[in-house]
């Protein structure tokens, strides 16, 4: 289920995509590392987020300032990727370290993949 966001305003905005992720307000906040009640401010629109906050919320939920902010369109399959890139930056070294293994290891298989002709962009041959 995606949020309609086409009409609202960050408060709004906020709360559909906070729902949409599943995440509780507490969650959220504990994941930017701010006070629980925060959420629940900016939620009723009786305070509003730093540009360093909003930038922490939009990469917590995988989403742009602007969608945050204005309620444009959803993302594209290549800016999700992005994002999810951009948040590996609230990982802890350790957490960094295991996505770089895992990502070095999946490249590596791809590689194989693609040298030895199984990739995506490989000819195929035809049959006799």
């Amino acid at each position: 289920m995606q949020a309609v966001l086409c009409c609202m305003g960050f408060p709004e905005n906020l709360a559909a995509l906070r729902r949409e992720r599943g995440l509780t307000q507490a969650a959220l906040a504990e994941s930017l590392d701010v006070l629980a009640n925060q959420i629940s401010i900016y939620e009723a629109g009786k305070s509003e987020p730093s540009l360093g906050v909003l930038r922490q919320l939009a990469i917590a939920l995988s989403t742009t300032c602007d969608e945050l902010v204005f309620g444009t369109s959803r993302l594209s399959d290549d800016k999700n990727l992005e994002l999810a890139f951009e948040a590996t930056k609230l990982l802890s070294p350790e957490e960094q370290a295991t996505v770089m293994s895992l990502l070095d290891a999946f490249l590596a298989a791809h590689r194989r993949r693609t040298s030895s002709g199984e990739g995506p962009r490989a000819k195929k041959n035809p049959a006799h």
